[in-house]
């Protein structure tokens, strides 16, 4: 029972501390969990806990009535634990309907560098109510899939890929050719980091084929990153490319089906990805057709070629190619306009990022956008109707609204989003009504129930953020500013809560500086908690995107090319010292901290800007390019053989004898994505130049610094807090 003392203080003010942030995660905001559209668009299925119980479950949400119904209850998805008597509710880690639509795959589908845990297989029949164990725990199967007619499920085992008839459990190998470092069907480190290829197989719409990636990484250097677990250290052994050494060789194969169902493997026939080897397959999907699309990027991936390939033979023609003065980007999936011949491809040809309609003959048929505005991504088609709708940085970099436009012209694009923000829309197959999960600089994400034309249905998830009841916290302004060049930049301030105009007030700056990435976005996002803990502390905290952020245009975003760090670097400068202009901000107490790139960025912002910086933090940065991955570097930079000056003008070492200020470096032992190399070899040259700065290093943490969150946190607010 509340007592009045409890009332009076749930209403006063409450401080915001590191444990809120950190323990009770009073700015975290649950997302809808897998939401999945059935095959009618009359409805749509999700994750949420069950009814009984504490587990999670699959619930189907039905939009003519806004009313929701548990498919599988607890009770039935038990599971009998090893060397035990006693069952456990299955935890369900993701989900995948049958063709019919009548049967739930349970799968866990691990990365290759994922946690490794007991793998599994389950079934649900929804119709008896009935769950099953498909294949062995003791297994770990990827890119778990149902095939088209659902009576296979296919996988990667042993990195060999497999199919299992669902009727007499009878498993055939489709593939031999797995081999240490040789794998059929999925991808080592580089692939899945810079192109976000995990799932390296598909079955053809027919069901007649299946084509897979033949990965061999046995040239690719191997890196060591040391294990401090074990009482004799011992190293955990990746292939990781690093700019300029050999990259993974890639093969597309294609296998007819039904397979045999005797011991013999059946054949793979090869496709015809050209003569240079040395290239990217930075993408593979099947037509409506049945036809086999590649996107193909050579080394110094400055063109992209669409190849089509015959599945009987192997064969493949160039129906398009895209060519840059600098890099292209793989657009990953292509869209095609329902069962016909007709796909949109997104290009920044005239500047922008627009949309443009092909027929796989390669013929174009028409721009279908353009301004001098970006596409974001494409939402939806409606291939009856003839619509397209997709997201776009319009009116401005910050947003992302929702649109419609003709696919054969003959009006103007629509805006079917109201409110401000950023929308992520996902449309039901017939596009006729979408999912929005929406958010703002200080609301929540919360998930609306809308018409194709943008009409409000439901409201499905919402985010009322109770732990934040009673929190004084600062408020957010976007603004923009003028640099000596006469650039405008856009910028984010987040001022104290009982802010002063008076007074003088210390700055931290954030950075992340990316190319195409964005840091000030009208977006809810994680960041904004430590924000808000320095803003209680008397701190202005402030973000600055420069040149080579996204969103607008293209020259504003490739001007980094074979030069990165320079122009980003020098905007944030900019920025600092247009903070130091405003009468409320004391220009002598500015710092910059960051992540990854941003670690990176705010490396060379105390080096190379000492007399604007007072402190800077560097988390997990890349120190040296050469020291980074193949594909990321590279498509900016080139090989270092071919681009020595910007390997090195672009390195934080080249400056660390100008260090200055108050700097912390942060670095996780165990992180495969930037390596602790790259900060041993920075204070390596700091101490030859007998500079002085703060270390830490997390052992045995990865790139995300997981389960130390409020040690971290608690020592990078007390370093702010001791020298700003």
């Amino acid at each position: 029972m509340e007592t009045k003392e409890t009332l009076i203080a749930e209403a006063l003010p409450q401080p915001l501390t590191l444990e809120a942030i950190t323990g009770d995660k009073i700015f975290e905001a649950p997302s809808l969990r897998q939401p999945h559209w059935m095959r009618s668009g009359k409805s749509f299925s999700f994750l949420d806990t069950a009814s009984e119980g504490d587990a999670s479950t699959v619930w189907i949400y039905y939009i003519d009535t806004g009313k929701r119904r548990e498919i599988a209850p607890a009770s039935a998805l038990k599971i009998k634990q090893k060397k035990e008597e006693d069952s456990d509710t299955l935890t369900i880690p993701g989900y995948q309907w049958s063709p019919d639509e009548t049967r739930l795959l349970f799968a866990r589908i691990p990365h290759w560098r994922s946690d490794k845990g007991d793998n599994f297989l389950y079934i649900y029949d929804t119709r008896t109510g009935v769950m099953n164990q498909a294949a062995p725990t003791e297994e770990e199967h990827r890119g778990v899939k149902w095939s088209p007619d659902g009576k296979y499920l296919g996988y990667v085992k042993n990195d060999d890929i497999y199919l299992l008839d669902l009727d007499t459990f009878h498993e055939t190998r489709l593939t031999n050719t797995a081999a240490p470092q040789i794998y059929n069907g999925r991808f080592g480190w580089v692939y899945e980091e810079e192109l976000s290829l995990i799932d390296g197989w598909s079955f053809s719409p027919d069901g007649n084929h299946i084509s897979y990636f033949h990965v061999d990484e046995r040239d690719v250097p191997e890196i060591n990153l040391p294990d401090y677990d074990d009482l004799h250290m011992k190293a955990v052994h990746t292939r990781y490319p690093m700019a300029g050494d050999a990259n993974p060789q890639v093969r597309i194969g294609i296998i007819s089906l039904p397979a045999p169902t005797g011991e013999t493997i059946p054949a793979t026939r090869w496709v015809d990805i050209g003569h240079d080897s040395d290239v990217y397959i930075a993408w593979m999907q099947w037509t409506p057709q049945s036809e086999l699309m590649l996107q193909r990027i050579p080394r110094r991936q400055n063109r992209i070629d669409l190849l089509l390939a015959n599945p009987g033979t192997g064969e493949s023609k160039t129906i398009l190619t895209e060519t840059s003065g600098s890099w292209v980007d793989a657009p990953d999936t292509i869209h095609f306009v329902g069962e016909i011949n007709q796909f949109l491809w997104p290009s920044d040809r005239d500047g922008h990022n627009h949309l443009y309609l092909y027929n796989t003959s390669g013929q174009l048929v028409r721009q279908v956008t353009q301004g001098d505005w970006d596409v974001d991504n494409i939402s939806g088609i409606d291939s009856v109707h003839r619509v397209i709708y997709f997201t776009a940085a319009k009116p401005s970099p910050l947003q992302r609204q929702i649109f419609a436009a003709l696919l054969d012209g003959g009006a103007d694009i629509t805006q079917i989003s109201e409110e401000p923000g950023v929308h992520a829309p996902l449309f039901s197959p017939d596009a006729s009504h979408y999912l929005d999960t929406s958010s703002n600089i200080s609301k929540a994400p919360h998930v609306n129930l809308h018409r194709a034309d943008g009409k409000y249905l439901h409201q499905v998830h919402s985010n009322p953020m109770p732990k934040l009841k009673g929190v004084v916290l600062g408020k957010w302004e976007f603004t923009t500013f003028k640099t000596s060049e006469g650039l405008t930049l856009n910028a984010a301030l987040l001022k104290p809560a009982d802010f002063n105009p008076k007074r003088q007030y210390p700055v931290m700056m954030y950075t992340y500086g990316g190319p195409g990435s964005q840091v000030v976005q009208d977006q809810y996002g994680s960041g904004n908690a430590l924000a808000q803990l320095l803003a209680t502390k008397g701190y202005i905290f402030a973000m600055v995107d420069g040149r080579g952020s996204g969103m607008r245009g293209r020259d504003f975003m490739k001007i980094t090319y074979q030069n990165l760090g320079h122009y980003e670097v020098e905007d944030q400068i900019a920025g600092a010292k247009w903070l130091s202009s405003l009468p409320y901000i004391d220009g002598k107490r500015i710092g910059i901290w960051g992540w990854s790139y941003g670690g990176y960025m705010s490396s060379l912002c105390i080096l190379r800007g000492s007399d604007t910086f007072r402190v800077a933090i560097s988390v997990a940065p890349v120190t040296n390019w050469e020291f980074y991955d193949s594909i990321y570097t590279e498509r900016y930079m080139l090989r270092p053989v071919d681009n020595p000056k910007g390997y090195q003008t672009s390195s934080p070492i080249s400056y660390a004898d100008k260090l200055t200020g108050k700097f912390l470096i942060v670095h996780g032992s165990a992180d495969d994505n930037v390596h602790i190399q790259n900060t041993f070899r920075l204070i390596e040259e700091f101490q030859k130049h007998d500079k002085q700065f703060e270390l830490m290093v997390y052992p045995g943490k990865h790139h995300g610094m997981e389960e130390v969150s409020q040690h971290l946190f608690g020592m990078l607010t007390k370093f702010v807090e001791e020298n700003l």
